[in-house]
């Protein structure tokens, strides 16, 4: 009798048990997002306030304040960059800050910036907001233009500009404004038009203000579905510590002409799925979108911050409409004494999120790093049966190089995962960088793998669940939920035989371990493995140092002791051996991999190239789904077909057919 039988003969006896314990929660679905420590990059040696684009001829264009507005550009999405050349220089007591940067759809480029005036302070230097424009792919510049003027004091000046172009052609400059309110603090958001591509500007309207508040450094997008213009900006008005990261929105039918967003209206709100402790920052934020549609936020906060004048940069996840951001991560690990301040994020077209930080501490100027990110919703596992020895790079695992998990930002060591599968074991690998690993203590360093085999989504361990903890002594424990009623809503430790049944090979150097496990699919209740099944997933990475124990965990899971909190893992899933797929031609790019969730809807993958086109035809020969851009990851459903035609593209030029049946 396997386990699964065993814990099912329990059912019964523990019902009423069991019953006070469930506590399922709604699965996560959003994005997590990745971060590569091996891709941290300086663009700007010294610098401030940083925003990425990417042109259409594919280069990423960055722009930064140092001394005037200053421009830098890369070839290689991000790998190396120019040399900074200056764009936009500085007047005597003049100096130019905070710029902003879009490329129109008809290839015009647009970098605003902000005239700030230093003390003494004379009326004909007014604080202002003003552009630039290239129509030779920022190869030439025009003479700045003119967008607003605000006082000559600074506490009645104005801030920050960022732009936005609708489907119609209208440019929209957002920025700050303080020139109305000379007898307060008080500071609106304020937006200007054009309606020729930048060359001149309306006079500004008001968008977002609560009063004897002071709204501040607005980002704008356009929802994927166009429904709404979002803007994020930083609100100080909620009763917090500090600034709020909040968003305001009109739809894009109004376009702001039913007057502004005051406080207390439902067209405002704080990003967060949760309302925060109301210690915590979340100030100068940005934002942007996915491919997808889903959002991403950035903002400065103090959230474990053991100095808290000394602030950092974080990344949530939001959904469609630009709400409920959760995943929280950190794209930079700075020193306790240390910041990354004025961040940004871009999303280039093949869906991977760079984060833009300024980094540096009271004795040093900063300087601008970018990192990538990799948003991934699902862990997944290929068929295939590798050697267990300890050594991935022998074998093909799901992920070019068994990097499907990137991890490593709170330890700052770079750590790297895989799954695979067959018709006995569960495969798993880590590669772990770590110069004092520790593997003779009673808390060795080492990976927890936990499993939400059925998809319970709940709060405390349940049947299905498992809980494995890999040491680098060389050594495995593992745990399961039953539904039991002495043991009900906690781990359950394995008996040696069962524990004893898992391969189990790690290899030891002097600056890194990396194993491999073989997990059989009996010990977790099952007779074959569960293809197409929902299924769950978590790693937490625990790293042991001279005076305490660090956890590497991914965003938004949180793993606690005894509390699992399953609803927050990752989907995993495992890909089926054919899916009903069958290669129409000789050539098919073997990067391809394609999963059946469920009849009719399909998971579109490819390791090491992004899909550039995917299209799904009717065996007629009629369009039934095409996307764009689809990153390296993609869901499509067409629901009630028995099958068709599916054409990929990857951005290595390589086209694909397959013959698909449901």
């Amino acid at each position: 009798m396997n386990l699964k039988s065993i814990i099912a003969s329990s059912i019964i006896l523990a019902f009423s048990a069991t019953t006070a314990f469930a506590s399922r929660q709604d699965a996560y679905t959003g994005s997590r997002i990745f971060w590569d420590t091996t891709t941290r990059t300086t663009v700007f040696s010294v610098g401030n306030y940083a925003r990425v684009i990417q042109l259409q001829d594919g280069r990423l264009m960055a722009v930064a304040e140092h001394n005037g507005i200053e421009a830098s550009f890369s070839s290689n999405m991000g790998d190396t960059w120019t040399s900074p050349e200056k764009i936009v220089t500085n007047s005597t007591n003049l100096p130019n800050a905070v710029p902003d940067l879009i490329q129109l759809t008809d290839g015009t480029i647009i970098v605003g910036y902000n005239p700030r005036p230093s003390s003494p302070y004379s009326e004909e230097r007014r604080f202002g907001i003003r552009c630039i424009r290239s129509t030779d792919n920022a190869k030439t510049w025009s003479a700045p233009i003119f967008i607003f003027d605000a006082s000559y004091l600074y506490n009645d000046g104005c801030w920050e500009p960022s732009f936005l172009e609708l489907p119609s052609g209208e440019l929209q400059c957002y920025f700050a404004n303080e020139a109305e309110y000379t007898y307060s603090s008080e500071q609106c958001i304020s937006m200007s038009r054009s309606f020729d591509k930048g060359l001149t500007w309306g006079e500004p309207e008001k968008i977002s203000y609560r009063a004897g508040s002071r709204d501040g450094m607005p980002v704008p997008i356009l929802l994927k579905d166009k429904s709404e213009i979002v803007v994020i900006i930083e609100d100080n008005g909620w009763g917090q510590a500090g600034f709020t990261a909040t968003t305001v929105r009109t739809t894009l039918e109004d376009n702001w002409s039913s007057g502004y967003v005051p406080g207390g209206s439902s067209k405002r709100s704080m990003i967060f799925a949760e309302t925060p402790d109301n210690s915590l920052i979340s100030a100068a934020p940005y934002l942007r979108m996915l491919p997808s549609g889903e959002t991403i936020a950035s903002y400065q906060g103090n959230e474990n911050r053991k100095n808290t004048d000394y602030l950092t940069m974080f990344v949530e996840v939001g959904d469609s409409a630009a709400r409920n951001f959760k995943a929280r991560s950190n794209p930079f690990l700075v020193s306790d004494d240390g910041h990354c301040m004025w961040n940004s994020v871009a999303v280039v077209d093949t869906g991977v999120v760079m984060a833009v930080g300024s980094i540096g501490d009271s004795n040093t100027a900063n300087y601008i790093d970018i990192i990538k990110g990799y948003p991934r919703k699902h862990f997944t596992a290929d068929y295939g049966t590798p050697v267990v020895d300890g050594a991935s790079s022998g074998d093909t695992w799901t992920y070019k190089s068994a990097q499907q998990v990137l991890m490593g930002q709170s330890t700052n060591s770079r750590m790297t995962g895989d799954f695979l599968y067959d018709d006995e074991n569960l495969y798993f690998t880590m590669r772990i960088i770590d110069r004092n690993i520790v593997s003779d203590k009673v808390d060795n360093d080492g990976v927890y793998l936990y499993l939400d085999l059925e998809n319970a989504c709940d709060v405390y361990p349940r049947t299905g669940m498992f809980q494995l903890f890999f040491d680098v002594n060389g050594t495995v424990s593992m745990k399961y939920g039953v539904p039991a009623l002495e043991t009900a809503g906690k781990w359950v430790t394995s008996d040696e035989a069962t524990v004893d049944s898992i391969t189990y090979a790690v290899t030891l150097k002097s600056f890194y371990y990396e194993f491999e496990a073989a997990i059989p699919w009996k010990i977790l209740g099952y007779d074959a493995p569960p293809v197409g099944q929902a299924m769950r997933a978590d790693i937490s990475v625990r790293n042991r140092t001279d005076s305490s124990l660090e956890y590497e965990n991914i965003p938004e899971t949180n793993t606690l002791t005894g509390k699992p909190n399953s609803w927050a893992w990752m989907g995993f899933m495992l890909n089926p051996k054919s899916a009903g797929v069958t290669d129409i031609e000789t050539n098919t790019a073997k990067e391809v991999k394609i999963a059946t969730i469920s009849k009719g809807t399909l998971a579109v993958s490819s390791d090491g190239y992004e899909i550039v086109d995917l299209a799904f035809y009717s065996f007629d020969g009629s369009m039934l789904y095409k996307s764009n851009n689809c990153g390296s990851y993609h869901e499509l459903s067409i629901s009630g077909k028995i099958g068709g035609i599916l054409a990929v593209k990857l951005s290595n030029g390589r086209t694909s057919s397959y013959k698909i049946l449901f």
